[in-house]
């Protein structure tokens, strides 16, 4: 796979032997890998390179783990940050999670507990990107459905417009991340963001309305009126 459609991963310790480790977690789930040991030389990949997905250690040279955090969010806020700490830095590493961080990592750390914790992060990265780019084409789709009525004073919109507008870019069709073929309506589309939306969360309700930006009342509507979530279409993932 091109670089350009691989997570990105950053690691930023002071101690090489972490970093080295941390890497080659991240290369085995397919990432590319970058390193920094200290916050100057991260924010410098962090303009450069554009992570996905970071881990920096609570106390670093000079900037704190936490400060990293803070430039980072402002920065690139949907970039993924978790804390390495030791043992006595846990409420640190809890404050962090309250200023943004997805998460903290305790040292020492297993190497499956490190896996997990990249996969969930870049999975949550996929997530937003998914989410962002169906919203996009729902807006790009009712624009056109207003002009199509300024028009003719109906709902028709040109057969060749829609597949146009809702096309995905090369780089998200790559990715393996879903998308819409050439609905014709804002319902199909509708429908198809939510129950993506929804799978990708495993049925919780209240991440799925954040993710989707919709009230939890709204969204058991919308299961509703499409029938997602039901014991029927439950047994019919788990048989595919």
């Amino acid at each position: 796979m091109n670089d350009d459609l691989r997570i990105r991963f950053l690691i930023v310790n002071d101690e090489p032997t972490i970093r080295q480790l941390c890497m080659r977690i991240g290369e085995s789930l397919g990432f590319v890998c970058l390193e920094a040991g200290s916050a100057e030389a991260a924010l410098t990949l962090l303009e450069t390179d554009s992570p996905d997905v970071v881990i920096t250690d609570l106390r670093l040279p000079r900037k704190s783990g936490v400060e990293l955090l803070g430039r980072i969010k402002s920065a690139r806020p949907r970039t993924e940050v978790a804390i390495m700490t030791g043992h006595g830095s846990i409420g640190n590493a809890v404050e962090a999670m309250k200023l943004g961080a997805y998460h903290y990592v305790t040292k020492p750390f297993a190497v499956e507990e490190m896996k997990l914790i990249l996969q969930r992060m870049a999975e949550k990265v996929r997530l937003v990107a998914e989410r962002d780019f169906l919203r996009d084409r729902v807006l790009e789709l009712e624009t056109c459905v207003a002009r199509a009525d300024a028009r003719s004073g109906d709902d028709f919109i040109d057969a060749v417009a829609v597949p146009t507008i809702l096309r995905p870019p090369h780089s998200f069709a790559a990715s393996g991340l879903l998308a819409p073929q050439a609905p014709t309506d804002l319902e199909y589309v509708e429908r198809i963001t939510i129950q993506r939306v929804y799978e990708l969360v495993h049925g919780d309700k209240m991440l799925a309305g954040k993710m989707l930006g919709i009230s939890r009342a709204t969204l058991y509507r919308k299961l509703k009126r499409y029938n997602i979530g039901t014991g029927a279409t439950a047994a019919a993932s788990g048989n595919s």
